[in-house]
């Protein structure tokens, strides 16, 4: 255990009689073999029986010392010795099977805290449990053995292992206490045996009645070996079984008095109707709507969820596993809403760049298009500008004609003939030379 070894209320009781044979396995001890070994629970046990330690507290003195323990003893000594947290871990189940075993009465405990609580109440100041309940336990809860005792050579059955013990005459009055809740669902529980020999149903309740009573000659064996307390124990087992199943069954007779059949769909249709909520819906809820479901339905929304519970008894441990699936779905949702909008927002801005691109070039087509339909109808350049050097040049010297002497007469662009020798005579001829000339006779020396 990783707490340490489990403590033990105190010294064991001396036994009554010598055993034969061990408590548990019911091998029998001899010389050679086998040796026995004294328990905590005050019994005989074979060596394999008792593979387990635990502390006991010393009497006279302070501290603790190891003593063999069953281990049917130890699962119980583990518990006594476990601290809150760790009775935390265990089952409802578990600890009531516990606190049963010891007699701690656990009437009005309704949620683990509180059995819990209940628990380390019954606790003595140094961890152990008080005499009182550990004399319970050795006499009502530790299992015996049936049968003869089983030798060297002898077989063992089938299905040879402890028995548990009857149940003890306290029992049916530590649950009386619990009628005096307001449970509605049990208030009928009582006047159903009186309707007992109603005649639709005559079967059922006798079939009960006949398996009922094939269980205590299996525990009758047990009772010789045990105290004369348990005894009359026997009988109370069966009475106190019948009333739990035959109250059930004069409820359907009553409900048949008319017609037994159009009793079951109702319940169908309630059971169809009693679907779990879907995240959807858990998501419109509050979460006093949501701890106000019940622990089926929590565990149902949780397994279709594929969430683990783990062992979780408490409803307030469901509600908040359910509360935390629905804001992790709700986170999840608002992110992919956040990304579709992301998307969205850069699929238009996407669209926008394309129009915005598509406007450019058609409006730079259109651009060209007029500058090319311009370029025809302007004037172009005429070809002689370029050529009208040369042609003073070419009249500089030679002869256009034979190239081999130079030019003695010009004809000028405005119609008149110039020449050298002449150039006087025409200039007195004419009285004012035109540009053309003055510019001839300048450049040619006329």
């Amino acid at each position: 255990m990783a707490d340490g070894l489990p403590l033990l209320s105190g010294p064991p009781p001396a036994p009554g009689r010598a055993e034969s044979s061990c408590r548990k396995c019911n091998k029998e001890f001899n010389i050679i073999f086998t040796r026995s070994r004294q328990c905590i629970a005050g019994y005989s046990y074979c060596h394999s029986c008792t593979d387990y330690q635990a502390l006991m507290p010393r009497a006279n003195s302070n501290g603790y010392e190891a003593l063999n323990v069953c281990a049917y003893c130890v699962e119980f000594l583990q518990m006594t010795a476990a601290s809150k947290g760790a009775l935390r871990s265990f089952s409802l189940a578990k600890l009531r099977k516990y606190a049963n075993a010891y007699n701690i009465g656990l009437d009005h405990a309704v949620e683990k805290d509180d059995v819990i609580e209940t628990l380390l109440t019954a606790r003595r100041p140094n961890g152990c449990l008080s005499p009182h309940h550990e004399q319970y336990y050795r006499q009502y809860s530790v299992p015996d053995r049936y049968g003869r005792p089983r030798g060297l050579f002898s077989r063992t059955g089938p299905g040879s292992g402890p028995t548990p013990p009857p149940p003890p005459p306290r029992r049916p009055a530590s649950r009386q206490p619990a009628y005096e809740f307001p449970r509605p669902d049990l208030a009928p529980d009582d006047p159903p045996p009186r309707d007992r020999p109603t005649p639709p149903r005559p079967r059922a309740p006798t079939a009960t009645s006949r398996q009922a009573p094939t269980t205590p000659p299996r525990q009758a064996p047990t009772t010789p070996p045990r105290p004369s307390p348990s005894r009359p124990s026997p009988p109370q087992a069966p009475r106190q079984t019948p009333p739990r199943q035959q109250p059930q069954r004069p409820r359907a007779s009553r409900s048949s008095e008319n017609l037994n059949v159009p009793r079951t769909p109702p319940r169908a249709r309630a059971a169809s109707t009693s679907l779990p909520p879907t995240l959807n819906q858990l998501i419109e809820m509050t979460p006093a709507s949501i701890s106000a479901l019940s622990i089926g339905s929590l565990k149902a929304i949780l397994f279709s969820n594929h969430v683990n519970v783990g062992i979780i008894l408490e409803k307030s441990d469901l509600v908040s596993k359910v509360t935390a699936l629905v804001e992790d779905e709700k986170r999840e949702r608002e992110r992919q809403r956040l990304a579709e909008e992301q998307e969205e927002q850069e699929r238009i801005q996407r669209q926008r760049e394309m129009l915005e691109d598509f406007e450019r070039a058609r409006q730079a087509e259109a651009q060209q298009k007029s500058e090319t339909d311009e370029v025809p109808a302007s004037p172009s350049p005429p070809a002689t500008p370029p050529k009208a050097p040369p042609i003073f040049t070419e009249r500089g010297g030679l002869c256009v004609i034979c190239q081999d002497e130079e030019a003695n007469i010009a004809i000028v662009d405005c119609g008149y003939v110039l020449s050298p020798g002449a150039s006087s005579d025409l200039s007195n001829t004419f009285q004012a030379p035109c540009d053309v000339q003055r510019m001839f006779r300048f450049d040619h020396g006329w």
